[in-house]
């Protein structure tokens, strides 16, 4: 399917994700110790700082989080706002905002709901009793998101494996939500413990003198961060502000932990991504007048390519398309089961210069035929993802509508226009 290129750059940040999480363990450390002057060792008081993240209970944060990711070919900036809020009995909420979309997730300790306002659905179930579910949906990567929300405080008191040594830089004022807030700055150097990767990494931890937690967080790494791209050289940055910081916290906001949802929101089973809904809008209708061109450039209306009283399978791909070329097999092994049935494939290429198509076409000698569709017939289809599958019944209604091949379903819906309906037996008289 068509990737966007902040997509992509989106991937390449998760990857660095990716990389930390394999490499964290847990790690306790001794109780509070002091901080020294400038220049002193600051080991021990960061481990002691990060252990009370590893044996949190209950929490509240509340952090904006900046990234950016740099190279020879790739400069990209994100930003986002967050909550991770873990209470008693199983409650908790999380939150998302950024270039992802937004996403939520609430728990009052009996009913879980996760919430996507870009595509106005939400989920409604049973909370886990192990805790908070992890959403796993194509759907929105906000959604997505949500588990980085939920892992916050872990990933914070993991640090302490990526880190060699330490040390206290003079203190510092921070300005947060109207306060200044005395801080200790300590700042480490280490190297990511991934296999076959060498990643430096160094942090910059703004701890609050007050409360003893992190307000401030500034992470560096630079090396490899692709291990398939040797040649590559990166530098992700991230800058973090706490401005809700809070652990074991005495009490929560009332509300915290309950949610309703908005009267026009649809109360689904698995989220369904806003292409998705818009393919499925085409599903029960005919399609729109589409006249595309054969292989000579003559123009050639749909309706004619279908045939009279015939199940018509179209695939919308492009030579460039990797899952595209991919699913051609699939669709051969499809077409051969079904054409003595009545089937009819047509394939309908979506590059700029249709030549190439229509020598792969020949190259490769499939049993149906290939058309070019240009802007003017795309513009009639909802924007879509490729390879798009769509299939139409003998009367020229679409019955399926899928971008990305799913098999079974595909096939369930082709041998339900194909199979023949068996007619009641008739006693003899």
């Amino acid at each position: 399917m068509k990737q966007s290129r902040p997509r992509l750059r989106h991937l390449l940040s998760l990857v660095l994700l990716l990389l930390i999480s394999v490499a964290l363990r847990a790690q306790t450390s001794p109780g509070p110790i002091a901080p020294g002057p400038p220049g002193s060792d600051a080991l021990p008081f960061l481990s002691g700082v990060l252990s009370r993240y590893a044996h949190v209970s209950t929490y509240r944060l509340e952090y904006t989080e900046e990234r950016q990711l740099t190279g020879e070919f790739l400069r990209d900036w994100s930003k986002s706002i967050n909550v991770a809020i873990v209470g008693p009995a199983n409650q908790y909420r999380f939150e998302h905002r950024g270039e992802s979309g937004p996403a939520l997730q609430v728990s009052d300790g009996q009913t879980e709901w996760v919430f996507s306002p870009d595509l106005n659905q939400y989920t409604q179930r049973p909370s886990p009793a192990s805790g908070p579910s992890h959403v796993r949906t194509l759907a929105s990567m906000g959604l997505q998101r949500l588990m980085e929300s939920q892992n916050e405080a872990k990933s914070i008191s993991r640090f302490a494996d990526q880190i060699r040594a330490a040390t206290f830089v003079p203190d510092e004022n921070l300005a947060i939500n109207g306060s200044v807030l005395p801080c200790s700055v300590v700042t480490t150097e280490g190297l990511l413990p991934v296999p076959g990767v060498k990643i430096t990494i160094s942090f910059t931890f703004w701890i609050e003198k007050n409360s003893g937690l992190i307000r401030k967080l500034g992470i560096r790494r630079e090396g490899l961060l692709v291990p398939s791209d040797p040649a590559g050289q990166y530098v992700g940055e991230d800058l973090t502000i706490y401005s809700v910081a809070e652990l074991n916290p005495p009490s929560f906001p009332d509300g915290m932990f309950t949610f309703t949802p908005p009267l026009t929101a649809v109360l689904v089973k698995d989220f369904q991504s806003k292409q998705t809904q818009e393919l499925g809008k085409l599903v029960g209708k005919p399609l729109p007048a589409l006249t595309v061109k054969n292989s000579q450039g003559g123009a050639v209306s749909l309706q004619t390519l279908q045939g009279a009283g015939k199940p018509l399978l179209i695939d919308f791909w492009a030579t460039w398309c990797a899952p595209c070329r991919e699913s051609l097999p699939h669709l051969e092994k499809l077409y051969q089961e079904n054409k003595d049935k009545g089937l009819v494939v047509l394939s309908i290429d979506e590059n700029e210069d249709p030549q190439p198509a229509f020598e792969f076409w020949s190259k490769h000698q499939l049993p149906w035929p290939n058309v070019h569709a240009d802007k003017s017939v795309l513009e009639k289809l909802p924007p879509h993802g490729i390879p798009l599958f769509l299939l139409l019944d003998p009367s020229g209604n679409v019955v399926f509508a899928n971008a990305g091949l799913d098999e079974s379903s595909l096939h369930a819906a082709v041998s339900s226009l194909t199979t023949p309906v068996a007619l009641p037996a008739i006693a003899p008289h």
